[in-house]
């Protein structure tokens, strides 16, 4: 009897404070997903490849690389993709897609509208059906912004102005109070004061927005690597590939590494002619097209990453990086006792090259004989940045306007362009490149040495478009008789894959709703819109394991930057 009444009690206590704790962990887990963290997925490829939505996975067996492409096959809603690419339900062919690392044909630069030949290397998969991996899983911080400002280049979901019901996940370019002008592919802005009629003036001068290094470090893609040389470049007794890089006395082909027994002065090149620099992204590969359909123009890029891991053999070794484009040589010297950076004009015919100017100067002990030093060498954002096993020891800036910068680009200065009537198929549009190709080197003097992972990446590209809302003209923020001007309490965004992104630059309208209640600007995110900021892919797009089971890539779990 004892124990029995003394228990009972007890057990009811257990059940009522169990069924306590459910109740409240339930409304904490509501409360913190409605006000603190909420998953979402990526359904698109329009932050590809920071985020990746929906899409086919490629691994080529020669070079060990792998790459996302957007799903090739629609149902008949022309925007639901088939679970399986090429197979039963779609009817179509077996998709493959070439290794970006190992061909240039996916890189045509367009002259006068038209691709320029390509060359015929490169490396397909073998086709075969693909099953479709889902798009990311994110994190997002909601209403981090009603306490902090949002920050140029944060990732943030919001409301799509131009309905209300959906959400939208882009990269955040402008802020309020400032004006936006998008030229060769770099942001430029300048404070602005905007009357409540829309009348705007300007109260600064142009600068351009420069990315954080921890956002820049994320948003390099890679064009090639040695490391992704291809296991066997012969096919049927023929080379199907010849590496981009070029010098005499280097040892390049059927390497992962590069290797020159001479001690004098040599130069390894980029081949900008079989593989020309461009925004080309690898994700909006289509079958049988080297191009979207919707014909959009491949631009070349100037910003630009040049990597290797160098070791000498016997100290005294000087190499130098140089990037050529923009009219400049932008170029990084490594030699025993300093780094420096500098840059000068491109002046052909000159009697004598005109002299180089200083951006910056550190102290440096020099290249180590037998140890690999890892070197970067940055250009992006007019600014340059060297890298020694991966810190950043000495950078510099240069400042162009966005009209001088387009001067630079196209040989043209951007405030010339005033002109937006649509003439044929060609819009007199800042970005209309005279077809002069980026191209960089690498200089060694004083030492046989041998390079590893020698890589090219670029810059994410924002590209200039053409818009048809009300006739042809050019898009929102990427001309000066189109310039975004942003009020008090207004933001401006775009996507990662520029190419393949409909964002501010080409929304059409305004919701409705969204119009009377909050905002009827066209272009812009109103703040009331804006959810949150992404921070983290807690589930990044899974695979099938045994064909059925979705397993996460846990691999690439990891902060958004």
């Amino acid at each position: 009897m004892t124990d029995s009444t003394t228990t009972k009690p007890h057990e009811e206590g257990s059940v009522k404070e169990t069924l306590t704790s459910l109740v409240i962990s339930f409304v904490m887990a509501l409360v913190f997903r409605s006000y603190v963290i909420e998953a979402f997925i990526i359904p698109t490829g329009s932050m590809a490849p920071t985020l990746m939505g929906a899409h086919m996975r490629f691994q080529s067996g020669q070079t060990g690389n792998t790459w996302a492409v957007n799903p090739w096959y629609l149902a008949a809603d022309g925007e639901t993709p088939f679970s399986i690419q090429g197979g039963g339900q779609s009817r179509d062919g077996a998709p493959t897609a070439t290794d970006p690392m190992t061909t240039s044909k996916v890189n045509p630069f367009r002259v006068g509208g038209r691709p320029t030949p390509n060359s015929p290397f490169g490396y397909s998969p073998p086709p075969t059906p693909m099953p479709l991996q889902a798009g990311d899983r994110i994190l997002v911080q909601k209403y981090l912004y009603e306490v902090f400002p949002p920050k140029r280049f944060d990732v943030v979901v919001f409301k799509n102005p131009e309905q209300s019901t959906q959400n939208f996940i882009k990269r955040l370019i402008g802020l309020p109070n400032e004006q936006l002008w998008v030229a060769d592919g770099d942001v430029f802005v300048r404070p602005i004061e905007k009357a409540s009629d829309g009348a705007v003036t300007p109260r600064g001068e142009w600068t351009i927005a420069r990315k954080p290094e921890r956002v820049q470090e994320s948003l390099w893609r890679p064009i090639y690597s040695s490391e992704f040389a291809p296991l066997n470049p012969e096919r049927d007794g023929r080379r199907w590939f010849i590496t981009p890089w070029k010098g005499l006395n280097w040892e390049t082909e059927n390497r992962r590494e590069y290797r020159c027994d001479s001690a004098e002065a040599t130069t390894l090149a980029w081949d900008s002619s079989g593989w020309p620099i461009t925004d080309w992204v690898p994700y909006n590969e289509y079958p049988g097209k080297l191009l979207d359909p919707r014909g959009l123009q491949l631009f070349p890029v100037a910003d630009l990453r040049l990597s290797a891991g160098i070791r000498p053999d016997r100290d005294g070794l000087s190499a130098r990086a140089t990037i050529a484009a923009l009219g400049h040589e932008f170029q990084a010297v490594i030699a025993t006792g300093s780094l420096s950076l500098r840059m000068r004009p491109i002046m052909p015919g000159a009697a004598e090259p005109p002299a180089w100017q200083e951006l910056g100067t550190a102290p440096f002990g020099g290249l180590e004989a037998g140890r690999v030093t890892n070197i970067e060498f940055w250009h992006v954002d007019q600014a340059l940045l060297l890298r020694v096993d991966g810190a950043t020891v000495v950078r510099g800036e240069y400042n162009w306007g966005p009209s001088d910068r387009l001067l630079h680009a196209t040989g043209t200065p951007g405030d010339a362009y005033t002109d937006t009537s649509h003439s044929g198929n060609a819009l007199p549009l800042a970005e209309t490149y005279s077809g002069t190709r980026p191209s960089v080197r690498w200089e060694f003097t004083g030492s046989p040495v041998t390079l590893f992972r020698v890589g090219l990446a670029r810059d994410l590209y924002y590209e200039a478009a053409k818009f048809s809302r009300g006739g042809w003209g050019p898009a929102l923020a990427t001309h000066p008789m189109n310039l975004a001007s942003l009020g008090r309490d207004q933001f401006f965004v775009m996507g990662d894959n520029s190419p393949s992104s409909k964002d501010g630059r080409l929304w059409e309208g305004v919701d409705p709703w969204v119009a009377d209640q909050i905002d009827d600007t066209v272009g812009v995110v109103p703040r009331k819109l804006l959810l949150g900021k992404a921070f983290f892919v807690y589930f990044p797009s899974p695979y099938k394991a045994f064909g059925t089971i979705p397993v996460p890539d846990f691999g690439r779990m990891r902060f958004i930057r």
